[in-house]
This record gives structure tokens, sequence and C-alpha cells, in this order.
């Protein structure tokens, strides 16, 4: 049950850094610009996650859950997530994910 949580998290932080940095360049320069400090903030951990989630579901894969507290381990290491992105929403003064507004654009 652990296992599969666990995959599911990685998933997870896979689908959270590709959803960052495809918000990486949605956003103009000059946006990004006005808070350069969360913009490279923002990019470096969508990098990680994409990563970390990547190297995380390959581990479990061949090794199996290293340990019982590895789910709350990952699910700390996600709110790390939302807040580094909450802040660059707010740094950008948008309360939700500009890839949302493209994809609800493009299904209507």
């Amino acid at each position: 049950m652990f296992e599969q949580f666990s995959l599911v998290l990685s998933a997870l932080y896979v689908v959270q850094g590709l959803l960052g940095l495809a918000e990486q360049r949605i956003y103009p320069t000059e946006r990004r610009a006005r808070e350069p400090l969360v913009s490279r903030l923002h990019l470096v951990s969508s990098i990680a996650f994409t990563v970390g989630g990547i190297a995380s579901a390959s581990w479990l894969h061949w090794n199996g859950l290293p340990t019982t507290w590895y789910p709350t381990i990952l699910a700390c290491g996600m709110l790390v997530s939302i807040l580094v992105q909450g802040r660059m929403y707010r740094a950008m003064g948008v309360s939700h994910s500009p890839v949302i507004d493209r994809v609800s654009a493009r299904l209507h």
C-alpha cells in the first residue's frame, strides 16, 4: 500500500514539475524580471521536482520502498512545491495557473 501511494506521489512530482516548466514558458520575460528570485526559485524547483519524481519512481520500481516514512517525506516535499508555486502566483499577480487558462481556451 505504501509503495503504490509513493508511486502516485512520484507521478505527481513529475506532473507538478512539468506544469511548473510550462508556466515558466507562459509568463512573459518582463513579468519574470519583476521578481527574478521567485522566478528562478520556481524554475529550479520545477526542474528538481521533475527529476526527483522520475528518480523516486525509478528507485521504487527497482529497489522497493526504502522506509515506511517515504510517503511522508514525499508529501512534505509536495508542500514545498505548493508554497513556491503560491509565492510565484502572488508575485505574478495571478490567482491560478495560466496553464488552466490555456487549456480552457483550447477546449472552448
